[in-house]
């Protein structure tokens, strides 16, 4: 079950189309989190935009719904669209996974709110995963007790893959869209387009849409015709 926001799950979200490069640690413990059944207490997750924070709160959420568990997804960085309100009940799950809770630093009612309904989650015995874009010690959550409480549990650090890797994950991912992706491609998008992972796999998804309406295969000469189209190429072209 999920909550019905603007944002949901990506179908594409998964453990086994993402690379953990350094993230192996981290990566593990959440794909063994919904088949123990219980809590393995809470995880804070933290790491700069697009290590893959996202995408693994996803994958998780998508394989605990494969074991009929109770799921829920928040993505906090929506938090100026929804009321805090939305947080009530939320222990009831047994998985709550919320996404950039540092968004509402310095938001005192949705500090209190949060601190509470992490009370309510430990007392339950549901699992709580959260993800931010820096450590408990430089975040800029006032809330003395609920930085304390998003402690409690297991922290860990999500690095950003290197360029090699960020290669092989591109070429992962496009095995698992149906069609292989060259060394040249995967470099050339790497060279002139955004290294986020996230960017890069959506335009990914859409040479694919491209390549399939066009009848032509996704070569170099074709992805440079398509971003120029598009004008998406960066500086470095």
């Amino acid at each position: 079950m999920q909550l019905s926001l603007s944002i949901g799950l990506r179908d594409d979200a998964s453990f086994e189309n993402f690379l953990p490069g350094e993230n192996s640690v981290a990566y593990e413990h959440l794909k063994k989190i919904p088949a123990s059944r219980q809590s393995e207490g809470s995880v804070y997750l933290w790491g700069a935009t697009a290590c893959g924070k996202t995408h693994l709160l996803q994958a998780l959420c998508h394989q605990a719904t494969e074991v009929d568990a109770t799921v829920v997804y928040l993505p906090l960085q929506q938090w100026h669209e929804m009321d805090v309100s939305i947080l009530d009940g939320l222990e009831n799950y047994q998985l709550i996974c919320i996404d950039n809770i540092d968004a509402i630093a310095a938001e005192p009612l949705w500090e209190q709110a949060l601190f509470h309904l992490y009370n309510r989650i430990f007392e339950k015995g549901a699992q709580l995963v959260v993800s931010a874009a820096t450590s408990l010690k430089n975040t800029n959550i006032l809330l003395p007790d609920l930085k304390s409480r998003l402690g409690w549990g297991l922290v860990f650090q999500l690095k950003e893959l290197p360029e090699p890797a960020k290669a092989q994950a591109l070429q992962l991912r496009a095995h698992r869209l149906g069609f292989e992706l060259s060394d040249n491609v995967s470099q050339y998008l790497l060279r002139h387009y955004s290294r986020d992972m996230n960017s890069l796999c959506d335009l990914l998804s859409q040479l694919d849409k491209a390549s399939l309406t066009a009848q032509r295969r996704l070569t170099v000469p074709f992805v440079k015709q398509w971003l120029e189209s598009k004008n998406t190429i960066g500086q470095n072209d």
